[in-house]
C-alpha cells in the first residue's frame, strides 16, 4: 500500500471492490479518487468511482451511457485498455483495499467524471 499522502483526486487504483452484494461492481478493477485531497490526507477512507473495461457496445444499457467517461489508455493514467469511469456507482472505501496506484486521469476527463457525477447526485 502506498503512502496516505498518494491518494490524490484523480488518482487510478487497482482495489478490491469485493465483497459485494447484488448488482454492486464486484472484483479488483480500477477505481478513481473522485475525494479530495484534503479528506484523503486525513481520512482511513476514500471515495472513488469504478473502471469498467466493458466496451460500449456491450451489456450497457443505454439509460447509463451519459453517466459514463471513456478513458483511453496512456502512460499518466496507467491503464492498459479503453475503459470507462462508471460515474453512478461512487464508493467510499477503507484504504486496506487500495492495492496499487496505477496513474493519474488526465485533468479533462476528470472534470467530465466531476460534472456527470454532480448532475446524477442532482449537486
Amino acid at each position: 500500500m502506498s503512502e496516505r499522502n498518494d491518494y490524490r483526486l484523480g488518482s487510478i487504483w487497482l482495489i478490491q471492490f469485493d465483497p459485494s452484494v447484488g448488482t454492486e461492481i464486484c472484483k479488483t478493477r480500477p477505481g478513481m479518487v473522485i475525494s479530495g485531497d484534503m479528506f484523503n490526507a486525513g481520512r482511513s477512507k476514500v471515495t472513488v468511482l469504478p473502471l469498467t473495461s466493458v466496451k460500449l457496445t456491450q451489456k450497457i444499457s443505454t439509460k447509463i451511457t451519459p453517466a459514463l467517461v471513456q478513458i483511453s489508455p496512456s502512460k499518466q493514467n496507467g491503464l492498459s485498455v479503453e475503459s470507462l469511469v462508471v460515474c453512478i456507482d461512487p464508493a467510499t472505501f477503507d484504504k486496506r483495499r487500495f492495492i496499487k496506484c496505477l496513474g493519474q486521469i488526465e485533468s479533462e476527463l476528470l472534470i467530465q467524471a466531476q460534472s456527470t457525477l454532480r448532475r446524477y447526485l442532482s449537486l
